[in-house]
Order: C-alpha cells, then sequence, then structure tokens
C-alpha cells in the first residue's frame, strides 16, 4: 500500500479553503475554536462508563477499605469487626464518588467536543454527533437496574443529548465492522440483555453526518481492541474511521475488501464468498477481495474507488464491506479528531487543519462513490 502509515502532514488553511463550501472555516478556527482549546483538559485515556464503576472506582474503593480493616483489625477481634461493618456501609458510596468525577469528565467532554466541532462542521454542511448511539447498550441497562443507577442514569440522558446516527451505526455494526466487547455473562440473561450489554462496551464518537454529491454519508469512529490476522500476528488498532454510505439502490450481494496484513472481518461468511480479482494488479498486491457476485463487486470497488480509499487511509490498513444498502468502509489507525492529544505532535492550529482535511478526504470518497452510481449532483 503506498503512503506511510500514520496521521496525514496537514495541509495549510490557503489550501484547505480552496475546496468548494470550506472558505471562512480559517475565521471560525480563529475566533471560535482556538480560544476553547486553550483551556481544554486533556481527554480520557478509557473513557468507560463501566470501568469508572466497576473498574477504577471499584479499585481505590477495595484498596481503601482494605486498609481500614487491616488498620481496625490492630485493635484486636472487636476491631476488625468494626472494620467490616463501616467497610460493608462505605463501599457503594465510596464506588460512586470516585466514579463521579470520571463520570463528570466524560459528561463534560461531551459538551466541550460539541461546542468545538459543530460551528466546523455546520460550516460545511454536515451535522457533528459526540456520541453516535446514543446511550445504548449496558449503559441504558444499568441506568434501570443495578447498584449504580443514578451515576449511570446521569450518563444516559448525557449520551442522549449527544447522540444521533442511529441507522448508520446499525449499518455498521451489520457489516461487521465494528467487533463487540467480549462479556463474560454472569447469571441467566436473555440474548438481546446480553446483546446490550456488549454493545454498550463499544465505544463510538465523533461522528459527522450529511448529504454530499447525491448520496447521504456518516462517519464516526470506534475504539478497536487488538486485532491477530490470519498468520497469528498481532496489529495495534485502537480507533478506526467508519464511513457509512447510504446508497441509492441496494445492492444484491456482500461483498468485503481488506488489506493483505489484517484479517476477514465475520469470517464465518468465508465459505458463500469466493475471491474476486481485481481490475488493477496494483490493487492484487494489497487488497484482497471476497464476494457472492463477481460482477457487483468490481462494479462497487473499482479503480476509482479503490484509489480514493488508499487516499484516505495514508497507508493505515483497510477492511470494507458493500451490502444491502450502504458501503461501509473501516480505516485502522490514529485517533483523527483528537485535538487535545499530546499523541499527535501537532500545536492546536495544524490539528484543526488537519481534522479540517480528514473531513475533506471523506467527502472526497463519497464523491467517487456518487459517480460510480451516476448521480453526483
Amino acid at each position: 500500500m503506498s503512503g506511510t502509515s500514520g496521521q496525514a502532514e496537514p495541509k495549510s488553511w490557503d489550501a484547505l479553503e480552496r475546496r468548494y463550501g470550506f472558505a471562512g472555516l480559517r475565521d471560525i478556527a480563529e475566533r471560535d475554536t482556538l480560544p476553547k482549546l486553550k483551556d481544554a483538559k486533556p481527554r480520557l485515556a478509557n473513557p468507560s462508563p463501566i470501568n469508572a464503576l466497576y473498574g477504577g472506582g471499584c479499585f481505590v474503593a477495595f484498596i481503601g477499605l482494605l486498609i481500614l480493616i487491616g488498620f481496625s483489625s490492630t485493635f484486636g477481634i472487636f476491631g476488625f469487626v468494626i472494620g467490616l461493618v463501616i467497610a460493608f456501609f462505605m463501599a457503594r458510596p465510596s464506588i460512586a464518588k470516585i466514579a463521579k468525577i470520571q463520570i463528570d469528565r466524560m459528561i463534560a467532554d461531551l459538551s466541550f467536543r460539541d461546542s468545538v466541532f459543530a460551528p466546523l462542521a455546520n460550516h460545511v454542511g454536515l451535522r457533528y454527533v459526540a456520541a453516535p448511539g446514543g446511550g445504548q447498550g449496558i449503559v441504558a441497562q444499568q441506568s434501570r437496574e443495578g447498584f449504580f443507577q443514578d451515576s449511570f442514569k446521569r450518563l444516559h440522558e448525557a449520551l442522549e443529548e449527544f447522540n444521533g446516527q442511529d441507522k448508520a451505526v446499525a449499518a455498521a455494526r451489520a457489516s461487521g465492522l465494528v467487533e463487540l466487547a467480549t462479556v463474560i455473562h454472569i447469571g441467566g440473561a436473555d440474548e438481546e440483555t446480553k446483546k446490550a450489554r456488549e454493545t454498550g462496551l463499544t465505544r463510538l464518537e465523533d461522528g459527522f453526518a450529511g448529504d454530499h454529491a447525491g448520496l447521504h454519508f456518516d462517519a464516526f469512529e470506534v475504539v478497536r481492541a487488538l486485532r491477530r490476522t490470519d498468520d497469528g500476528t498481532v496489529y495495534e488498532a485502537e480507533h478506526a474511521l467508519l464511513i457509512v454510505l447510504e446508497l441509492p439502490r441496494p445492492l444484491q450481494s456482500t461483498t468485503q475488501l481488506r488489506s493483505k496484513k489484517i484479517g476477514w472481518h465475520k469470517p464465518g461468511e468465508a465459505d458463500r464468498l469466493e475471491r474476486v480479482r481485481l481490475e488493477s494488479n496494483d490493487f492484487e498486491d494489497d487488497f484482497q477481495v471476497r464476494s457472492n457476485d463477481q460482477v457487483e463487486a468490481r462494479f462497487v470497488f473499482t479503480p476509482d474507488v479503490m484509489a480514493r480509499v488508499i487516499d484516505l487511509a495514508h497507508g493505515d490498513q483497510v477492511r470494507a464491506t458493500a451490502q444491502g444498502d450502504h458501503l461501509v468502509v473501516a480505516l485502522e489507525g490514529p485517533n483523527r479528531f483528537d485535538l487535545t492529544s499530546q499523541d499527535t505532535g501537532l500545536d492546536s492550529d495544524a490539528a484543526i487543519r488537519l481534522a479540517i482535511q480528514q473531513i475533506g478526504e471523506m467527502l472526497d470518497l463519497v464523491e467517487i462513490v456518487a459517480d460510480v452510481f451516476g448521480i453526483r449532483d
């Protein structure tokens, strides 16, 4: 695959604003975005509500209570019993209090990111969604039951306030490109409840949605686990950008594409999907395609579409699924819209330019697919 793995070099403001509809973004960034970033707090490395309550909160509270019990035991068996009683009554409120700090940061981060990205997205005719899919899964479940209903209820309400893209999220899950977390299910929960738990542990963030070149599209980031390829090699992929294009007419087949250095998604479908030879030998060196309709597969993944996907990936691994009403493309790699992370190595102005450039590259892909279906405005 051409290019160097990692983020692209951000273009200048002059180059970015030459794109139709992008003029004026620099003024918005200087007037609105940059001042907000000056006081921005670093994002949580793993903003998981489950870890906040049942992970870190439990661990810190447990250590504290052990220390309490150990200290009380120095006063003999009576002190030990008193320590156990105090620990019993302190455990739950201690965990909730510790977790509240992280949950408050999660909610503040949703609001902050909406305030930063919404003006930029709106200017180019898009909508920013801070919490794609909203408060579904285990967050919704735990807001109605469990030990920490009040804490989860606050988070659920915040996720619902900044939600959206439900249809695109469902299409992405159906494509096999959003793996659900592995959960140990305790008790006799039904399959729907188990799936809800797994769904709620898969983080989705930084959504963009809109209509462009005659097509509706959605894009959002999914936090991914480590991936093991067919030969046993493990590749880190903490983030993936998913682009979901709503096609003007449904496809009759299922077609999957992947970079050769990454494993197939939904491997159980391998028996009914056959290898497709691409039109370009250059792409054959880097990608594999399989489908149950050779003609339709080559209709969707044309050389122009493949070239645009490569440009958007900037050397990172790619997978895609075309089925039904949607084409879903997943691009492994860095967190593409993290304006405050120290990992980017960019100052705030460069980070904003890179995010805007990435939005433009997504629109380039939409335009090429619209051309394939003959509907581009």
